[in-house]
C-alpha cells in the first residue's frame, strides 16, 4: 500500500509543473483538487492568477476538471466562475469520484493521458495511485486554514512518510523530502 502513496513529482505550486512537456508526453486531462491545490480555503473567488492557469491550459489543448471531496457549494461556485466540469464529494481515496470525472471528460481518454492534481498523500495521491493515474503532489497553499479531516490526514501522511523514507529511500529523496521537510505555506497564486 505504501507505493500508492509516492507520487509521480512534487511540485510547490501549479504554475511550476512543465506543461509543454506534459503536453508533448500526450497527457490531455487534468483532474485537480481544488482548496489548497489551486486556491486558499480562504479565497471565495478564482484570483486572476488561477484565471489565467486556467486559460494558458485550455488554449494548450488541455481539459481540467475540479474533484473535490468537499461537499459544499463552493466546488460548484469556482467550477462556474472558471467554467470548467466539476466532481464534488468526490470521496478521495476512493476511485468513485476519480471515475466520474474522466467519464465527464469531453473526450474519450485512456489513463496514460490523465494527470492528477493534489495536495494530500492521503486523498489525491493514493487515489490517483489506486487507478494507475500519473499524480503530481503539490505543496498545500494554506495549511492554517484546513479543515480537521485535513489536518488528521496530515498526521496520518508523516506515519507513512517514515514508511517510505525506510522502505523506498531512493524515491522519498526524489519526490517527498522536501514535502516532508515542509509544511510550508506558500504565497497566494
Amino acid at each position: 500500500m505504501i507505493s500508492k502513496l509516492i507520487p509521480d513529482a512534487y511540485y510547490h505550486s501549479i504554475e511550476e509543473i512543465p506543461y509543454t512537456t506534459l503536453y508533448d508526453h500526450q497527457i490531455r486531462l487534468i483532474l485537480t483538487d481544488l482548496d489548497n491545490t489551486l486556491i486558499s480555503y480562504r479565497k471565495t473567488e478564482p484570483t486572476e492568477e488561477l484565471f489565467r492557469w486556467k486559460n494558458q491550459l485550455i488554449q494548450m489543448g488541455f481539459e481540467i476538471i475540479l474533484v473535490s471531496n468537499s461537499r459544499k457549494k463552493r466546488v460548484e461556485h469556482f467550477a462556474k466562475l472558471l467554467d470548467i466540469p466539476f466532481v464534488k464529494f468526490a470521496k478521495k481515496p476512493l476511485k468513485f469520484g476519480l471515475k466520474k470525472a474522466i467519464k465527464s471528460a469531453s473526450f474519450k481518454v485512456s489513463k496514460e493521458e490523465i494527470l492528477v492534481l493534489g495536495d494530500q498523500l492521503m486523498t489525491d495521491v493514493f487515489a490517483a495511485k489506486r487507478m494507475n493515474l500519473k499524480v503530481f503532489l503539490i505543496q498545500a497553499i494554506d495549511s492554517k486554514t484546513e479543515v480537521w479531516t485535513t489536518r488528521m490526514n496530515r498526521k496520518l501522511e508523516m506515519h507513512f512518510l517514515k514508511k517510505i523514507r525506510k522502505k523506498y529511500p531512493k524515491l522519498y529523496e526524489e519526490r517527498l523530502k522536501e514535502y516532508a521537510e515542509g509544511p510550508h505555506d506558500r504565497t497566494e497564486m
